[in-house]
């Protein structure tokens, strides 16, 4: 299967309302926008694993979608000390039963769990991971793609470039990357 093929299945799919390669000229954009932000909606110091990932792989495409697709059934954003040492993360619905009843959480929201005890230090970083999908992959051609849920700026400046109209909150804007065989 080629790109084109794997355009068409994205654009099959009910939750995808459109699918975009991303050439060259906005690509750039994409990723400078991206990666100038460098603090969390919570004025935390943010450090972007999603963006890092996407750029090892050499194609990318813009997804418009609803929230159904590609739920996800792995952390995604985690709180990391200056040390390394995980002290929260996002709970998808998947995982709330494991972590409902664990007494040593701090419950930032009902999808977030912090652990102020494993702190070592005062520092503490946003830090955003790629996620995994299954609409694509081997089948397809595609080797080893990721989804990375760009921040609000990078949002509205894929919507203004394809024509999407910046008003409809049931759609978000995604980053697939991955490498052909």
């Amino acid at each position: 299967m080629g790109l084109k093929e794997i355009l068409a299945k994205l654009g099959s799919e009910r939750s995808i309302r459109a699918a975009f390669v991303l050439e060259e000229e906005i690509y750039g954009e994409v990723v400078k926008e991206e990666g100038s932000v460098t603090e969390s909606s919570m004025g935390m110091p943010l450090i972007n694993r999603a963006l890092e990932e996407v750029l090892k792989r050499k194609v990318a495409v813009c997804i418009f979608c609803e929230s159904a697709f590609e739920v996800p059934t792995d952390h995604v954003m985690v709180m990391e000390d200056g040390c390394g040492n995980r002290v929260g993360h996002d709970v998808p619905s998947c995982m709330a039963d494991r972590f409902k009843d664990d007494p040593d959480i701090f419950w930032l929201c009902d999808d977030f769990a912090m652990y102020p005890d494993k702190a070592a230090m005062e520092e503490i970083f946003i830090v955003m991971l790629p996620q995994k999908v299954s609409i694509v992959g081997d089948d397809e051609g595609a080797r080893d793609p990721v989804l990375l849920y760009p921040a609000t700026t990078t949002d509205i400046l894929l919507r203004k470039y394809f024509g999407i109209s910046p008003d409809d909150p049931k759609i978000a804007s995604a980053i697939l990357a991955f490498d052909m065989f």
